[in-house]
């Protein structure tokens, strides 16, 4: 009789072509921490999640705070705001999710600090096939997080001082795929992350990209569209692809 075949090391696992209850499992897993916190965050969201205004806002904060893994104050979530893993989600006070926005937490948990904003469509995320707690999302005090900006980690961690300024459709990822592993498709390789830190005070322009690795000292500013691929000193200017420093910044009159 031969020998069941033998997975590769390393292949990327989820429920991609899982049938049955194997992939309705791995599914579960990916949504909420168990099958009965699947259940009670998923109606949670269905009763109230698609509500319009001021009553909808009050009664998401009244019902999501008890499924959230900590919460200094009732949120503010706007319609159609999505939150998986929610016993995984940590809010300081004030926190405030704008419609669309999507927080997919995992066992590396999404804790986001007072004031903070997370505006439309926003997506993050800490869920991977092989998430560490410790390794997830973590962003100090008065964070503004635009327009369809993805931070993405799972492993490694993105940590983010207080009043750092995203951009619309700027991106922060930890993570990697082995593309020397042609023994894999591209989609099978494993997720490896790299921590991403990001000092007090910064400005990260649209549509710019932080890989992982990186860290960006307070004050900095990364211009727009530029992919950050090494550190960034404090008070710098980094642009480009790769980014590059352009210029110090110097504390302006009246400052």
């Amino acid at each position: 009789m031969s020998n069941p075949r033998q997975e590769p090391q390393g292949r990327l696992e989820d429920y991609m072509g899982r049938t049955g209850q194997a992939g309705l499992a791995v599914y579960l897993a990916s949504r909420a921490s168990s099958p009965l916190r699947y259940a009670l965050e998923q109606t949670a969201q269905a009763l109230v999640g698609w509500l319009p205004g001021l009553p909808g806002m009050a009664l998401r904060g009244a019902l999501y705070r008890p499924l959230l893994g900590a919460c200094a104050s009732t949120p503010v979530f706007e319609s159609g705001a999505e939150l998986l893993h929610m016993d995984s989600i940590r809010l300081g006070r004030s926190v405030y999710v704008d419609r669309l926005a999507r927080l997919h937490a995992s066992a590396a948990a999404i804790e986001l600090g007072d004031c903070t904003r997370v505006m439309r469509a926003a997506y993050l995320c800490t869920f991977t096939s092989d998430s560490r707690p410790g390794e997830g999302i973590v962003t100090g005090a008065r964070c503004w997080i635009g327009v369809n900006a993805v931070l993405a980690s799972g492993q490694g961690g993105i940590t983010l001082g207080e009043q750092v300024l995203i951009g619309p459709g700027a991106m922060i990822v930890t993570g990697d795929h082995d593309f020397r592993r042609l023994d894999l498709q591209a989609v099978e390789r494993a997720y490896t992350g790299r921590p991403v830190t990001v000092g007090d005070n910064v400005w990260i322009g649209a549509g710019a990209v932080l890989l992982g690795g990186v860290t960006v000292g307070r004050d900095a500013v990364i211009a727009a569209g530029a992919v950050v691929t090494r550190d960034v000193p404090p008070r710098s200017v980094a642009g480009g692809v790769p980014a590059k420093i352009i210029s110090d910044i110097e504390q302006g009159a009246g400052s």
